[in-house]
């Protein structure tokens, strides 16, 4: 009798909150690559991968509807939502050019926790840059990819939480979301690692400096140059349904 493999503890979810635990689950691998853009989401299938009922599942892509991440048609069930057009990817970057700015300028004020935390993350960030520079094809290349993304990632959480602002924290997540999402589906034909660490440095010194027009000019600048370079890997035409 064969057996199936062991799942990811992140894929098996406790019996206390369940219903938020799957949410997780399935939000983890929609932005992990997991599934490929249009992909039919069975509850069934889901359910079984997960070790729970179809009740928590159902809920889960209610809610996951609503971010845009996957989509329903009647009758026919949950599918992965396409790629994002090139005009939803410009929408994206306006709403982290108004919520990061506007962070950025926040931030300041915890500037004395924040910048120590700061540079650990970006010598790690750059650490990670030239691990990838020197990587080539296979495993090695994804765990250096997801390494540096993660701390990426990590440089701006940072930011977020020193506004001690749980709101701008919310917006945060849920751009990250759609973030994670985009760099999936985009082919990078270029590595900016080490672009995105100098503009980095550049927000870390306004930072440290004090000085919230600086770090606001220092953001905008980083939002808008990671726009250009997404735009110019994304594909030309519009994404299949």
């Amino acid at each position: 009798m064969s057996h199936s493999p062991a799942l990811s503890p992140v894929l098996r979810p406790e019996r206390r909150v369940l219903r938020d635990e799957v949410y997780d689950a399935v939000l983890g691998m929609l932005v992990d690559g997991h599934f490929r853009a249009g992909e039919s989401l069975g509850i069934e299938p889901l359910a079984a991968r997960l070790g729970v009922s179809p009740t928590p599942v159902r809920e889960a892509l209610v809610q996951l509807e609503s971010t845009g991440l996957v989509t329903r048609t009647a009758l026919r069930g949950y599918k992965v939502a396409p790629p994002m057009s090139r005009e939803q990817i410009r929408q994206l970057f306006d709403a982290r050019l108004v919520v990061e700015v506007g962070a950025g300028r926040h931030a300041v004020a915890g500037r004395e926790e924040l910048v120590p935390q700061l540079r650990e993350i970006l010598d790690r960030q750059r650490r990670h840059a030239a691990t990838l520079r020197r990587a080539g094809e296979g495993d090695q290349s994804v765990r250096a990819v997801s390494d540096y993304l993660t701390a990426d990632r990590d440089f701006h959480d940072a930011v977020f939480a020193a506004t001690g602002n749980p709101f701008f924290i919310e917006m945060a997540r849920h751009i990250s979301i759609h973030g994670q999402r985009l760099r999936q589906f985009i082919e990078q034909q270029h590595d900016d690692a080490e672009l995105a660490v100098a503009e980095h440095e550049r927000i870390l010194t306004a930072i440290d400096r004090g000085e919230p027009d600086g770090v606001a000019q220092a953001v905008e600048s980083h939002i808008l140059a990671v726009r250009e370079r997404t735009l110019s890997d994304a594909p030309e035409g519009e994404p299949t349904p």
